[in-house]
């Protein structure tokens, strides 16, 4: 009996998560690629047939930085609303500024199309490969200890090169007020606050983004495949790596004051005014230079003659 009964019911709740997507799909264009199937409303399929002529080589960018592939298609849905984007979701809404949602264990990407989006312009390139990122990062870590925010989060902005000086900025300010916020507290969840939670997409990112540069994306691709299998995180760094938690968490910070702590120097005005003198100072000695080279000539032109 318990048998036939969970599978009863393992089989209503795959229906109730997936009848919106049924009804959904059924009433858009379908178009598939050897990775993807990609449903959207026939008013973005010019947006769309640009996406999906870039999908597998982003796909294949992704893969190779994390190392680990997988061979099921993907589902890629391309909300043409607002409201389409919030009743299309299988686990519930999920918030008003979200443009678009990863479903790693139902192997799933929910997008609102660009034309919904009233926050400024949308890079779909960019979304579509942020959402992958979690998608193959989640595959990688199925059945296996909940993917760290900081990791999951940092991938995701690595890959689809999500950076600008707003975020230069906020880093900066971090560093300079000694206000990281430590790994302990972006590892099972990001920050509410609006401020702190940026801090920490900040973060997450220069984690990876050092973690690749310093040590090569070789050793990345092993601490990604022991940390999906059966090792804790711990116990990975150390055998990848060489080093413990919390030298990592020292390094990365000394790697972050070295990246940030003179943009400020750059940038103040005092420098500024500094360089601008210097700038006049140069061009003054330049000008006197030539004018004292053609004073010279004239003498000689008069000598001359």
């Amino acid at each position: 009996m318990f048998l036939p009964r969970l599978g009863y019911c393992f089989a209503i709740i795959i229906l109730h998560l997936f009848t919106p997507l049924v009804s959904y799909a059924s009433d858009y264009v379908g178009i598939s690629t050897p990775h993807f199937v990609f449903y959207f409303h026939s008013q973005d399929e010019r947006l769309m047939r640009s996406l999906i002529d870039q999908a597998e080589g982003l796909r294949r960018e992704v893969v190779e930085d994390l190392g680990i592939d997988f061979e099921e298609r993907t589902k890629v849905y391309l909300a043409p609303s607002s409201r389409k984007f919030q009743e299309i979701q299988p686990k519930g809404k999920v918030p008003s500024w979200a443009v678009g949602v990863a479903y790693p264990s139902l192997n799933l990407i929910i997008i609102k199309s660009p034309r919904a989006t009233t926050r400024g312009h949308m890079d779909l390139r960019k979304v579509f490969k942020h959402e992958f990122s979690h998608i193959a990062l989640g595959r990688a870590f199925e059945g296996r200890e909940k993917v760290p925010r900081w990791l999951d989060e940092g991938l995701a902005m690595y890959e689809s090169r999500e950076w600008d000086l707003s975020r230069v900025s906020t880093m900066t300010r971090a560093v300079l007020t000694d206000s990281l916020i430590p790994l302990s507290e972006i590892t099972g969840s990001f920050p509410q606050e609006v401020d702190r939670a940026g801090l920490a997409y900040s973060e997450s990112f220069y984690l990876i983004s050092f973690l690749i540069s310093r040590y090569g994306k070789e050793s990345f691709h092993r601490f990604i495949k022991e940390y999906s299998g059966s090792k804790g995180l711990k116990e990975v760094l150390m055998g990848v790596y060489g080093i413990r938690l919390e030298e990592l968490e020292k390094r990365w910070r000394n790697y972050l004051k070295l990246r940030f702590s003179w943009i400020p120097i750059v940038t103040s005005t005092t420098t500024l005014w500094f360089l601008v003198t210097i700038v006049f100072i140069l061009g003054y000695l330049r000008r006197r230079k030539a004018n004292r080279l053609k004073f010279e000539e004239w003498e000689r032109e008069e000598q001359e003659e």
